[in-house]
């Protein structure tokens, strides 16, 4: 599994919503998602993801780097590291 760190220079949650609702009309993700998660203050949102595995990330990265671009969010780079360890109660 592989941890996903995204904190870009700015992320509002108007433009979050906009790529979560530009994600939902292209069609489902591809398999491997854990978790997510968005935190912070509006304008400096970070998001959080657990994958199952990097090449199901890479696919999905694939068809969100666009939309991060396409609501004028910059510096989306992601930072992938590996899990050590999952807790989900």
């Amino acid at each position: 599994m592989i941890a996903i760190y995204i904190n870009p220079e700015s992320l509002t949650k108007a433009q979050y919503d906009q790529i979560s609702a530009k994600l939902a009309a292209a069609g489902p993700l591809p398999p491997g998602l854990k978790h997510h998660s968005c935190f912070g203050e509006d304008g400096k949102l970070m998001v959080f993801d657990v994958w199952q595995s990097q090449g199901e990330w890479d696919a999905a990265w694939e068809r969100l780097s666009p939309l991060f671009a396409e609501v004028g969010v910059s510096g989306a780079n992601p930072a992938v590291m590996p899990v050590v360890d999952l807790i989900q109660p």
